[in-house]
């Protein structure tokens, strides 16, 4: 009997080379960071007393507490809605089997690639810088990326659509608004609940993260409070964060499910 190999030769000595390759990016990429692990050490050593600290939790803003998460919840729903309504009008111009002007699709689809590329974070500083702090400047802030994210996944939903749906709306005499209404929307409209239950998770987190540079909400009442080392409001404002985020996560779950 001949023993037949799971792997060929030449898959295993790729393996090999890329794993190499890899522990020496790796290697290298430790040496970049100039990691001065003797004060890390000395450090670690300190890590239990800082835990007795978090074990504290204070209770006492709870009141401000949920009022600046509500806050945050709010930013991110209202950024979803407005974001979802622009996506929406962008990708029925840029997707290119129903784009009224074939150079649109390429102008939106290129703009949408530069927003997408720049972070969050600069977005909500550039913002802020512009008009100030505040929940209007974090929700023109999730705005971009929102629109950048939603307009996307709306253009690549509508491109799936059948050609035939789109020749035979076309065949009927239905001009560019009634072949949106009645041949692109019943194909896609469950294909864009889906996006939009995806992109309520990445919100809350954006507007909870965003806060602590100035956005408002539940993430300035967490810089405040590391900035003062109050531990125990870290601590609860933490768990208060970790129990939204799961609670989020469980609704979009169930979301996608019934969808």
């Amino acid at each position: 009997m001949k023993d037949i190999p799971l792997t060929q030769k030449n898959d295993r000595i790729r393996t090999i080379f890329i794993t190499i390759g890899a522990i020496l990016l790796f290697i290298v990429s430790v040496g970049f960071l100039n990691l001065d692990m003797a004060t890390f050490m000395s450090r670690f050593e300190q890590s239990g007393e800082v835990i007795k600290h978090f074990l504290a939790i204070d209770t006492s803003d709870l009141g401000t507490v949920f009022s600046e998460l509500l806050l945050s919840l709010s930013m991110a729903v209202a950024s979803l809605v407005l974001g979802a309504i622009i996506s929406f009008i962008l990708a029925c111009l840029g997707a290119d089997n129903i784009s009224p002007l074939p150079f649109l699709s390429a102008v939106i689809k290129g703009i949408m690639s530069v927003i997408r590329a720049i972070p969050s974070l600069v977005w909500i500083l550039m913002i802020v810088a512009s008009l100030g702090f505040g929940s209007l400047a974090g929700i023109i802030g999730m705005m971009f990326p929102t629109v950048g994210y939603l307009t996307k996944s709306f253009i690549s939903s509508i491109e799936e659509v059948p050609a035939q749906v789109i020749e035979t709306m076309k065949s009927t005499g239905a001009n560019w608004f009634q072949l949106i209404q009645e041949g692109i929307l019943p194909n896609v409209s469950k294909l864009f609940l889906n996006w939009l239950t995806i992109r309520v998770e990445g919100n809350v987190a954006e507007s909870i993260s965003l806060g602590m540079v100035g956005a408002g909400g539940i993430g300035t009442l967490l810089t405040r409070a590391i900035s003062s080392y109050d531990y125990g409001r870290i601590t609860f404002i933490v768990l208060v964060i970790f129990s939204t985020m799961f609670a989020v996560e469980m609704f979009v779950t169930r979301a996608k499910k019934a969808i």
